[in-house]
């Protein structure tokens, strides 16, 4: 009996949920351009510019350095077609640290040091809802080291570049159904787990121009990263049934842990954005991305020895962010942000990801304690709409022969995502 295959179904499962431009992309640079909505391409607010578009550093005349945190607590109730079966999502609330300088040089050099979660995913359900064949729980953990260096050609143009180095890790359960013997679904506990030993980069360059002295564009571009995750993937059968069942099923569990590995095309992407100060204390910030999702095409799994390519149906991302903010004081200002991102999954067989597009509102207040001294705060909410995906579940006999392969539908309802964060702003 060859297990490998339900072990496969886990890690494409897994995988596939590491949707990240679809609304997993993590954008808590810092909690200031949260609040923004990521609108910040054509303007440095914070030294968050390391992220957003290394271009704006030249923007940062004074030494900068950016800490602080935001936190992410997605929920979602989920709804399958196995009778109208619903089942909570709820994996608690996870903390994002960010950390961010920059450092103006001679010649118009600056230098820029980012650190901070790039990409993310959590989620978790009951053990014994109805697709927990697919999977229970799932963390994905990432963080990425960002060096820059931006140059200001003329008073009005700046280019900047940068490296992307990325730590990548996954822990993943499920309970596949190994077989059906005697009219009993014989189960495993399967544990997934990896990473990539911060092994993967890729790179970055942007641009910025200020059009006018109170309107500056700017356009960033971030290419595909290739993560090689290496780790292992183990199984216990956790079914009762007659000794010599039991026997030959542990036997299996056995012969199928072991090393696993797999190949992930992380893809590029382009944002565009301007930021317009309309009047000394209304301003106004803008900016459209998108996600090369489609050209990820397959992906090839290396579980016990065996090797299976997985076919996606995964969709380009498009992302839209509108932020106006006020100074209404001479040491406060007010941000707000609305963002809509596309949904990317079509018709993935996984339950990592709640299938939807997303409506992102959020809002901030930055207070100048002193002059060189920023404390700013964010909350905000994501809002997911609703959308249908497949989840298919196949079940086996002794001989590893499929006895039954069903494509089950599977939808999100109430599924949104709370986050809120705190960061400090010092320029020296």
């Amino acid at each position: 009996m060859n297990f490998c295959k339900h072990s496969l179904v886990a890690a494409s499962a897994l995988l596939a949920g590491h949707v990240f431009a679809s609304g997993f992309g993590l954008y808590e640079a810092s909690s200031k351009s949260y609040a923004l909505g990521g609108a910040v391409l054509g303007r440095a607010t914070d030294a968050s510019a390391n992220f957003f578009n290394p271009a704006t550093l030249t923007d940062l005349t004074n030494a900068t350095v950016t800490v602080g945190f935001m936190t992410e607590h997605p929920r979602a109730r989920m709804k399958t077609s196995m009778g109208g079966e619903t089942a909570d999502m709820n994996p608690g609330c996870f903390v994002l640290p960010h950390f961010m300088m920059a450092m103006p040089l001679p010649w118009d050099f600056t230098f820029g040091l980012g650190m901070m979660p790039e990409y993310g995913l959590g989620s978790k359900y009951s053990s014994d809802w109805d697709l927990n064949f697919n999977s229970t729980e799932t963390t994905v953990q990432s963080i990425t080291l960002n060096p820059n260096l931006a140059y200001k050609v003329t008073d009005r143009w700046s280019l900047g570049a940068g490296l992307r180095v990325l730590w990548f890790d996954f822990e993943q359960y499920s309970k596949p159904i190994a077989a059906r013997m005697h009219g009993t679904d014989y189960r495993f506990q399967n544990r997934l787990k990896g990473n990539n030993g911060m092994s993967d980069y890729g790179f970055q360059v942007g641009t910025k121009y200020d059009l006018l002295d109170n309107l500056s564009v700017g356009v960033n571009y971030k290419s595909m990263t290739r993560v090689h995750v290496k780790g292992r993937t183990t199984n216990k059968l956790i079914t009762d049934g007659p000794d010599a069942i039991e026997t030959a099923m542990r036997a299996a569990a056995a012969k199928n842990t072991g090393s696993a590995k797999t190949t992930l095309d992380l893809p590029q992407s382009i944002t565009a954005g301007a930021n317009w100060d309309i009047t000394d204390t209304w301003h106004l910030g803008g900016a459209v991305a998108w996600t090369d999702w489609s050209s990820v095409d397959v992906l090839n799994f290396h579980l016990c020895g065996a090797t299976k390519p997985i076919k996606l149906k995964w969709e380009d991302t498009w992302r839209f962010a509108i932020a106006p903010s006020w100074d209404f004081a001479e040491d406060w200002t007010a941000m707000a942000s609305y963002v809509f991102e596309t949904d990317c999954c079509g018709d993935q067989d996984s339950t990592m990801l709640p299938p939807s597009q997303r409506h992102m509102i959020s809002c901030g207040l930055a207070w100048h304690m002193m002059k060189n001294l920023e404390l700013a705060l964010t909350y905000g909410i994501i809002l997911m709409d609703g959308a249908e995906s497949d989840c298919t579940k196949t079940v086996k006999d002794a001989t590893g022969a499929v006895v039954e392969s069903t494509t089950y539908r599977y939808s999100a309802h109430r599924a949104l995502s709370h986050a809120a964060g705190f960061t400090v702003t010092y320029s020296f």
